[in-house]
């Protein structure tokens, strides 16, 4: 009986393990880019509002009073090794927060062509792109967090957690990461939901974006943007 509680235990943590990469292995195994609220300016801004660099270190991503949502796309791709860590503070109860890994062109392109003048609203990110569309801050639309791979085809999520836990006015840790065909959330360090998706995404674009509720505009700080990538 005793061994029998010890091989469950032992699979009920292989189940998570992957998730967990360490201090040690980021380290050691990965490169890390800090991202400047300056760098983050150079980004390329879609949507209704503005994205700006505030006092203190801080970067604002903010939607204008009629809107279909407000977003920040780098420049660069990242390949399929590849965790992002940042604070995240939402100015307005009504914001919903997401961040999108490996972004690109449906198919087996890797670049990534937005429509000129595009409005950031979600119909081309959903139908349109490859990516992994992580919603975290997202209790003002009735969800919990979760992850979908997109172009979206039902609603079914790869993971996704139990409870809302992010609040307006309070920064929060945040981890979204893949290895490989593995990803995950963290949110002040603890794992959210973890998620296989079988048919892995390559290499694509890192995007943030917020969106309002209800008639209510988004808007919300970040700041201390890690990247960390490791060979694929």
């Amino acid at each position: 009986m005793k061994n029998k509680l010890l091989l469950i235990g032992l699979l009920f943590i292989g189940l998570g393990a992957f998730a967990q990469v360490s201090e040690k292995e980021l380290a050691q195994d990965f490169q890390k880019e800090v991202v400047s609220p300056q760098d983050l300016a150079k980004w390329d801004f879609y949507g209704l509002g503005k994205a700006y660099t505030e006092v203190h270190n801080q970067f604002c991503i903010t939607e204008a009073d009629v809107s279909k949502g407000a977003m920040i796309v780098s420049p660069k791709r990242y390949g399929e090794n590849i965790i992002v860590r940042y604070k995240a503070m939402t100015l307005t109860h009504a914001a919903v927060l997401v961040a999108m890994l490996s972004a690109s062109d449906h198919g087996k392109s890797t670049g990534l062509t937005v429509p000129e003048n595009h409005d950031g609203a979600m119909p081309f990110w959903r139908d349109e792109v490859d990516c992994y569309f992580f919603a975290f801050r997202n209790g003002p639309h009735n969800f919990t967090p979760f992850v979908r791979k997109y172009p979206k085809k039902d609603n079914t999520a790869l993971g996704s957690a139990e409870e809302n836990v992010m609040y307006a006015g309070k920064f929060h840790d945040i981890e979204v990461g893949r290895i490989g065909k593995k990803l995950w959330l963290k949110i002040d360090g603890s794992l959210m939901f973890d998620a296989v998706d079988e048919k892995p995404l390559t290499e694509g674009r890192i995007a943030f974006r917020t969106r309002g509720t209800a008639g209510f505009k988004a808007a919300f700080l970040m700041k201390d943007l890690e990247i960390y990538t490791k060979n694929d």
